[in-house]
């Protein structure tokens, strides 16, 4: 009788000003095999911690369901909620909550609910859902159930559980739109399992007992949606998890206290977390295994400070123009950033977990590069800026960027080993073309004028200056290349204006060539489509390919700097072998300072001939330096191949010179990129660096 009696009054109460929605035989009591079957059918759905506890054999519930099948509407307000004497499921239900007190807000004026209550399979879709100021005795679970409105839990107690499990169906779009918890106080556990929440506050709540946000899914799957997921600012006294969740929205974790294990196992990020000032109490209690960041990058990086700056609070001084003030705020979103990864990066040292802190590293390193980046638009405004300091930034971002672009910061073992082999090939082909085309190469580059060198390079400033003001103006790589172009301008010009040697001005024409090249060959590194890769790269590694076979010797970076004569094919030699015996005795000995050349016999032996051109090719630049009387001598026995040799003994020494000179700079570059291949292997093995 007494289980009539609480069915009698629970329906009262949820009938008060709506009672054609719910009938009294739609409320089962403890007794009936249908609110058993419901608990057992919830039980095996559920796998919450403490489900025996929910539904312990020594406490009763009260089952609220349409007998038809069909939904019930029921209005849940705080004298209503408050009333309920008894352990209540409702089951298939919408619901209208809202439990506060209007005239009565503030936090020391709170009510107690002394039962549990159970919403499973319910839908709240009519209003805002708040409860405030409430002291929770029991269990408040949400099983399969649908939000359609923000649910806010403000300044509560809860002295038992919180339980979100199962509000995700993406057939029925069953989800939580937003949760808002904030200043409450959980003695129980906050369960959050198998959900997907689109929006999350968790601001200054106290937890003494552990959490849980796993299986789940939090944020919108929208790439362009800048909505927080908020956990910063909360202490954790106990165990947390985040299991196999995914964070499709930029999770806040900053200035949050985990006092024991923090379980990130499995968690996928989507867009950039931020566990700036984050405190773990325990570092060897962090689980970080097997987080995923791989769509992590250098423009998740970008679009981070980009859609987060304005959250930073910057000194809004009146002689600042609002693009230094946000400016500003960039740099102080950057510098947080970068500590956010530090954070993570320390922890993973800490467990010795090499390869997953060397990912979090290299987030460390975009970071760093953007706060260069950053730092430079600001110092450029500032008045008396030191120029050396903006210099040494500059060269940092400039360095960073090329290590991104290369190697991933010593990460990607596949980017590094393309470009050392771009390297050599470039190398390669441009000794192809030194030799090849050194005669047009000197006779063009002599014959221009200094104003025809100005038009030609200013043409050329002028179009790179159009194809990277349009998509990369604030580029640290366009102005990169505005400064390469600039210094190659102003060399080419003085070079030809001061420098009357023309043998100089060519070999230094050929340097600037090569730097110029390589720059170009860096931007090809960086285009970004696909077919132009695979093509590109295609053709990178037959070209690579040839040259093993046939000059293996680039592989060396030091053979152009100390052996040159191995790199290139001296065409004096060549020509050597073309002449007669008699044009090649009268050669030795104008080397040997005998001009008696029509006295000289041409019947000499194998041995001797080989031992003259020996001699010839020993001393071959002492032909250059023949005094006008003993040139004319040397004219009138060797004709036009004496002035054709001459010329090749030109072009062969600025070959060689052009090929020393190049060769300090391709060893650099080459010891750099062979550096980090080893690097980038050793980072990437079970060989400890």
């Amino acid at each position: 009788m007494r289980e009539y009696k609480i069915r009698r009054q629970l329906f009262n109460i949820l009938s008060k000003n709506n009672p054609n929605n719910i009938k009294e035989y739609d409320i089962s009591i403890p007794e009936y095999k249908k609110i058993k079957k419901i608990i057992e059918e919830i039980k095996e759905k559920e796998d919450f911690r403490q489900r025996d506890d929910l539904f312990s054999s020594d406490e009763k519930w009260y089952l609220i369901c349409n007998e038809g099948g069909g939904k019930i509407d029921i209005s849940l307000s705080y004298d209503k909620i408050k009333s309920i004497p008894c352990n209540v499921i409702f089951n298939n239900c919408n619901i209208d909550l809202c439990v506060i007190k209007p005239k009565d807000l503030e936090k020391d004026n709170t009510e107690t609910i002394k039962n549990h209550l159970y919403f499973y399979n319910c839908t709240f879709e009519n209003l805002l859902i708040k409860l405030k100021n409430i002291i929770f005795e029991k269990t408040l679970t949400f099983n399969q159930c649908a939000f359609y409105n923000d649910l806010d839990i403000h300044q509560n107690q809860f002295l038992d559980h919180l339980v979100f499990i199962n509000c995700y169906d993406k057939r029925n779009d069953k989800k939580i739109t937003s949760l808002d918890l904030q200043e409450n106080e959980f003695e129980g556990y906050l369960f959050i399992k198998n959900c997907a929440i689109e929006k999350i506050n968790l601001w200054k709540n106290k937890f003494k007992n552990r959490c849980y946000f796993v299986d789940s899914n939090f944020g919108y799957k929208d790439k362009d949606n800048t909505t927080k997921l908020n956990f910063s600012n909360t202490h954790f006294k106990d165990n947390v998890y985040f299991n196999n969740s995914e964070f499709y929205s930029y999770a806040d974790f900053h200035e949050c206290e985990f006092d024991d294990i923090a379980c990130f196992y499995g968690v996928k990020f989507h867009k950039i977390p931020n566990f700036s000032a984050c405190y773990f109490k325990e570092q060897k209690a962090a689980n970080l295994i097997n987080v995923d960041i791989d769509k992590l990058d250098f423009k998740s990086v970008e679009k981070y400070i980009e859609d987060n700056y304005q959250d930073e609070t910057c000194e809004n001084k009146q002689e600042i123009t609002e693009e230094q003030r946000n400016n500003n705020c960039k740099l102080k979103c950057a510098k947080h950033l970068k500590d956010s990864f530090r954070v993570i990066k320390d922890v993973l040292i800490t467990q010795n977990n090499t390869l997953e802190a060397q990912e979090w590293h290299k987030l460390e390193l975009y970071a760093k590069e953007k706060e260069n980046h950053i730092n430079l638009s600001v110092k450029d405004r500032e008045k008396n800026a030191d120029i050396f300091k903006n210099i040494l930034i500059w060269f940092n971002c400039v360095l960073l960027n090329v290590y991104r672009n290369t190697s991933d910061h010593h990460n990607d073992f596949l980017k590094i080993l393309n470009f050392t082999v771009g390297m050599i090939v470039l190398y390669g082909v441009f000794i192809f073309f030194c030799q090849a085309c050194i005669e047009p190469y000197s006779k063009f580059f002599n014959e221009l004028k200094s104003s025809v060198i100005f038009i030609i390079i200013g043409i050329l400033v002028f179009l790179c200056c159009i194809m990277f003001y349009f998509n990369r103006k604030k580029s640290i790589f366009a102005k990169s290349i505005f400064f390469i172009i600039a210094m190659v301008f102003i060399v080419l010009y003085l070079v030809t204006y001061f420098y009357k040697t023309n043998e100089y001005k060519t070999i230094l024409y050929l340097v600037m060539c090569y730097i110029l090249s390589i720059y170009i060959c860096y931007f090809f590194f960086n285009i970004k489509n696909i077919i132009f890769n695979i093509v590109f790269k295609f053709m990178l590694y037959l070209v690579f390919l040839f040259f093993l076979i046939n000059s293996s010797q680039l592989i060396n970076p030091f053979t152009g700097v100390f052996s040159s004569g191995k790199l290139y094919e001296s065409q004096f030699e060549k020509s050597l072998n073309d002449l007669n015996a008699s044009a090649i005795v009268n050669l030795a000995s104008i080397l040997q300072n005998d001009f008696n050349l029509h006295l000289k016999d041409q019947n000499i032996s194998f041995t001797e001939l080989n031992s003259a051109k020996a001699l010839i090719i020993a001393n071959k630049e002492n032909l250059l330096k023949l005094n006008d009387v003993n040139s004319n001598i040397t004219k009138e026995v060797l004709g036009e191949k004496y002035t054709e040799l001459l010329k090749i003994i030109n072009q062969d020494k600025i070959t060689e010179n052009t090929i020393k000179s190049t060769s300090v700079l391709y060893s650099i570059i080459l010891l750099l990129c062979i550096f980090s291949l080893q690097k980038t292997a050793r980072k990437n093995s079970i060989v400890p660096s």
